[in-house]
């Protein structure tokens, strides 16, 4: 008897043999136990996942003799006969090579014939979005009202392709690719039936190499069965499969780390004479170092992929950045791309290799990648400097004897005394010095007094006659009467001043802004053509906020805001928009980028619960520095009548215009 391929012998029979599909399994199950299946489903999904397997066992279970049931007991005539093909009532049509007009008419033709033994006819379309749009058509109406007896069951790789018109008569179910673990389980089930002998980490490749189809897998399998002689390895399925080890790969990828061009190309052209190709070697590399990103930034486990265990792999993840990884993906990007249009792949790999280790094309990363490392180093130390515990200085107990300290005189000023504090503080730990220390720290307190008694810490001199009211007493250390601070000088704004910004956010009014906006731009209706020029510069822009006297104009570009603010012109527009709305008005120009910045920065705090919010100043590199505008004119009257209207007054002396 001819051999029979094991993706075909281990086909599955029920929904419990099926992998990696328990969403579809469930909802069918449950259908079927409660006879409530739909006349027309829609299978999507890749390729070998088992949408013709699942519709297949659907068949079998509808016209099962024990129906209705969960699973077909494949024991009865009727599933027996649809397993080997002998019974009519399923029909499997390939639209691939059936994609017609008259095709899908024949069947629509014989859909009104009752079925032979079963009790349901069985229509499975594979490929369908191979029927032309023709076809579709034709299909279309048998498909949304079919005889009761009739289920149809389209499957396909691309619903895309199918029109919504199709869609809309089915019941769709999105089939996924199987997960390495479900399909190592299966694989497993087989290897155990069939008596293959073969490594543990052989199966972790197998299952990988298949990319999430179980029929690619055991067709793999089957394929490096008969390949090997003895036991399958590793590197009977590499050497099947066309693909590189994991060694292989680590070795060209320590290489280019390394920054060892000679090496790099070494590695390529030992596995080039293998008969690797390389824009499968391109493939590989995307593909690991895919896995060198997962590993660093996702929580993964070691049975998603074999590499995972290895330590070289696990060294280099460690050592290499982000942001490398992502220049190295994007070089071999590249070459995949360049390889499609030449027959010369290998020297698209080289170029790419070469360019992968060149310092200088990496020169911006390196940078990124040390000011990062600095940037944690300094995030550590800061952690660690907070973390310390500071404990406040206490007098310890003598229980040692040293040498004795002389005795001080009376301090002659505070300053001396301080420096006595520092000695005793010094010396506090020293276990001898408990007589000495409190005989110190009376005498300090005793001098202390006197200084204060003697002389006051502030003279009538040092303090100005308008400040001496603002000077209250406070306690220091040893309860002596202290002045408060005298209150600093105000610094008055500045061009582009934070302070206007904090002044209208804390008191901002949505009302007022609410009301100049909806007449904003009737500033250029309502100005003449002398002033026409400074109502357009106003509306280019949008007002955000105001708190009545202050308005906030946003524009795009920082030299406009720069232009706004110059003296001159904004004295101007300061008249106009205090005459356009009736009231005294101030305003700040403000480019959008820091409008956004400063307005996120007080929304955060205004969060936290601040109050009286203050704002980081503003930092622009366009913005400019406006100077202010000096209103004195200077008194060009000569000094010989000046001494005259000072000598005989202005209602005397009258001064005559020249010509």
């Amino acid at each position: 008897m001819a051999y029979k391929a094991l993706y075909r012998t281990y086909r599955p029979a029920n929904f419990d043999e099926i992998a990696g599909q328990e969403h579809i399994t469930k909802t069918f199950r449950n259908a079927l136990v409660k006879n409530k299946i739909a006349h027309a489903y829609l299978f999507s999904g890749p390729r070998g996942t088992g949408k013709t397997s699942i519709a297949k066992i659907i068949a079998k279970a509808v016209n099962c003799e024990k129906a209705p049931v969960e699973n077909p007991c494949n024991e009865c005539d009727i599933c027996l006969g649809i397993e080997n093909n002998t019974i009519n009532d399923v029909i499997e049509i390939d639209a691939a090579s059936n994609n017609g007009v008259d095709e899908i008419r024949e069947i629509r033709d014989k859909v009104k014939y009752l079925p032979g033994v079963g009790k349901y006819k069985v229509y499975i379309i594979d490929e369908v979005h191979m029927l032309s749009t023709g076809a579709f058509n034709a299909l279309l109406k048998t498909l949304e009202e079919p005889p009761k007896h009739v289920i149809f069951i389209l499957a396909t790789t691309e619903p895309h392709k199918i029109p919504a018109t199709i869609h809309s008569r089915c019941q769709r179910f999105d089939f996924r690719g199987v997960s390495v673990p479900d399909m190592i389980k299966t694989l497993n089930i087989i290897i155990k039936k069939e008596n293959i002998g073969i490594e543990k980490e052989a199966i972790k490749v197998i299952a990988e190499s298949a990319e999430g189809g179980m029929r690619d897998a055991i067709s793999l399998l089957d394929q490096v069965v008969s390949y090997s002689d003895e036991n399958v390895t590793t590197s009977d399925v590499h050497a099947i499969r066309g693909t590189v080890s994991n060694e292989k790969l680590l070795n060209i990828a320590n290489a280019i780390y390394e920054n060892n061009s000679v090496e790099a190309i070494k590695q390529l052209d030992d596995l080039i004479m293998l008969g690797k190709e390389a824009p499968r070697l391109v493939e590989n590399l995307i593909k690991f170092y895919r896995d060198v990103l997962i590993y660093k930034n996702v929580n993964t486990d070691d049975d998603d992929h074999l590499i995972y265990k290895d330590e070289k792999f696990i060294e280099l993840s460690k050592k290499i950045s982000n942001n490398m990884i992502f220049y190295y993906i994007d070089c071999l990007n590249k070459a995949q791309n360049d390889m499609k249009w030449t027959s010369n792949a290998k020297l698209y790999m080289e170029l790419a290799l070469i360019k992968m280790v060149d310092k200088v094309e990496k020169q911006e990363i390196y940078y990124d990648d040390e000011i990062a490392s600095l940037k944690t180093r300094f995030d550590e130390l800061k952690e660690k400097v907070d973390n310390i515990d500071i404990k406040p200085v206490v007098l310890n107990e003598p229980v040692g004897k040293t040498e004795q300290i002389e005795e001080q005189p009376i301090a002659k000023s505070f300053e001396e005394t301080i420096e006595k504090v520092d000695v005793i503080q010094e010396n506090q730990e020293d276990e001898v010095f408990k007589d000495i220390i409190k005989e110190e720290e009376d005498e300090v307190e005793s001098d202390v007094e006197k200084i204060v008694e003697s002389k006051p810490l502030y003279t009538e001199e040092d303090i100005d006659t308008s400040e001496k009211e603002e000077v209250l007493e406070e306690t220091n250390i040893f309860n002596t009467p202290t002045p408060k601070p005298v209150t600093k000088e105000i610094i008055p704004y500045k061009t582009f001043d934070i302070r206007y910004v904090e002044d209208v956010l804390n008191n901002a009014k949505r009302e007022v802004k609410v009301t100049m906006n909806m007449k904003w731009y009737d500033i250029e209706r309502a100005t003449d053509d002398s002033n026409l020029m400074y109502a357009k510069m106003i509306t280019e822009g949008r007002l955000v906020a105001t708190d009545g006297e202050m308005i906030i104009i946003q524009y795009a570009n920082p030299s406009i805001c720069n232009r706004m603010m110059k003296p001159d012109i904004k004295e101007k527009i300061v008249k106009m928009l205090s005459e356009f709305f009736d009231v005294e008005i101030d305003y700040l120009a403000l480019p959008e980028v820091v409008w956004q910045e400063k307005s996120q920065e007080f929304i955060k705090k205004w969060k936290r619960g601040e109050k009286n919010i203050k704002l980081t100043p503003i930092r622009h590199p366009e913005l400019r520095d406006m100077p202010t505008i000096d209103h004195e004119v200077e008194d060009m009257t000569p000094d010989s009548v000046k001494d005259a209207l000072e000598l005989f007054g202005s209602d005397i002396v009258r001064v005559k215009k020249g010509d």
